[in-house]
């Protein structure tokens, strides 16, 4: 027989509804690193795909309308809307994100009498059909919980145990560690608006050399899966590899490193285009550089994110081609002073235990 701890995190069983988009999927992974710190977790990841599109108006009108005045509705009718297979356990809490999964999440809630959690713009869903929304737009009025980063999978103690053991390794192969601070680069490619061309490649590799040179640092640097091989061999071919102490070229050998050069860099550089790197860097509570291509034309949702960050100094914006230039803007900003996860922590308890 197991006696519980009267300090014992009680247990709960989430069921995190995913679309399969990696960007939604750290959203959760955030969503449940925080759930931790109030809860013992069991988790079921519960990958509903929404048939078509069309679907968003019914859902639409049969949760605001239908269901949210039902104490219980029919789980018999979700698989006419989404392909998937539920777990077998009761569910304590629903979470998810992304536009597709959050009927889903809301339907659920109410079938199992669950909490429910959602990461995102509900769009046309009545707000009362959640718990928790979490949204970076102000609001004090629940049950929107307004953040300044969305949530992502990073503590701390998560990026002080990666950066040790990428030391570790570099010493296990010989490779001394640099007395030089260290500086990230993450790049994306294609995307949200931005437009890459060989010309901004070269740039950027041109200007890196000058910032590692003027701030005698050195770079760790690390493409993604849409950075493509041209871009790479065209960084590869203009940067000076003195200023570089490690580097994955995703098309070559791809590595995961982002937490481990998080841990290890002073400075955060990210191209513009993925607004979850951004948000993974600024979630490290360091200063962070959002580079801007030549042809950038983003929505007015993620223009209003990024200016959202700029404001609260946390993200500087700069054009590729005036990076050198911006060591001064470094020095204004104002990194989180606050865990995201402890804070985003505190508020769902509160959301949650109402």
């Amino acid at each position: 027989m197991t006696i519980a701890r009267p300090d014992a995190k009680p247990l709960k069983i989430i069921w995190v509804i995913s679309d399969g988009i990696p960007g939604h999927f750290n959203q959760s992974k955030g969503i449940l690193l925080a759930l931790e710190q109030l809860y013992s977790l069991k988790v079921e990841w519960v990958e509903l795909r929404l048939k078509s599109g069309i679907y968003r108006r019914v859902l639409s009108w049969l949760l605001n309308h239908w269901l949210i005045k039902q104490t219980k509705p029919s789980i018999a009718m979700l698989p006419f809307f989404y392909r998937g297979q539920l777990p077998h356990e009761k569910p304590d809490i629903v979470i998810g994100a992304g536009g597709k999964s959050m009927f889903a999440v809301a339907w659920l809630g109410r079938a199992f009498a669950a909490k429910t959690i959602f990461a995102g713009s509900l769009r046309q869903l009545k707000p009362e059909l959640f718990n928790a929304v979490l949204i970076l737009e102000p609001s004090t009025q629940a049950p929107f919980i307004s953040l300044q980063t969305s949530p992502m999978p990073i503590s701390q103690a998560l990026l002080k145990k990666a950066a040790e053991a990428w030391l570790a390794e570099q010493h296990q192969h010989g490779q001394h560690q640099s007395e030089k601070p260290l500086w990230a680069m993450l790049i994306g490619g294609d995307g949200a608006g931005a437009h890459y061309q060989d010309s901004d490649w070269s740039n950027l590799a041109l200007q890196m050399n000058a910032l590692a040179a003027q701030h005698h640092i050195q770079w760790l640097i690390t493409t993604s899966r849409r950075t493509g091989a041209n871009a790479e061999q065209i960084l590869k071919q203009y940067l000076n590899p003195v200023h570089v102490i490690d580097a994955v070229w995703w098309s070559e050998k791809p590595r995961p490193v982002t937490s481990s050069y998080l841990g290890l860099s002073q400075v955060v550089y990210c191209t513009i285009d993925s607004m979850s790197m951004i948000m993974e860097a600024v979630s490290a509570m360091r200063p962070v550089v959002a580079v801007i291509p030549r042809h950038f034309a983003p929505d007015q949702n993620f223009q209003n994110a990024m200016n959202r960050l700029q404001q609260q100094k946390l993200v500087v914006q700069t054009s590729v081609s005036t990076l050198k230039q911006c060591g001064g803007n470094i020095l204004q900003l104002k990194p989180l002073e606050q865990e995201p996860l402890k804070k985003l922590a505190d508020k769902l308890q509160g959301a949650l235990e109402k």
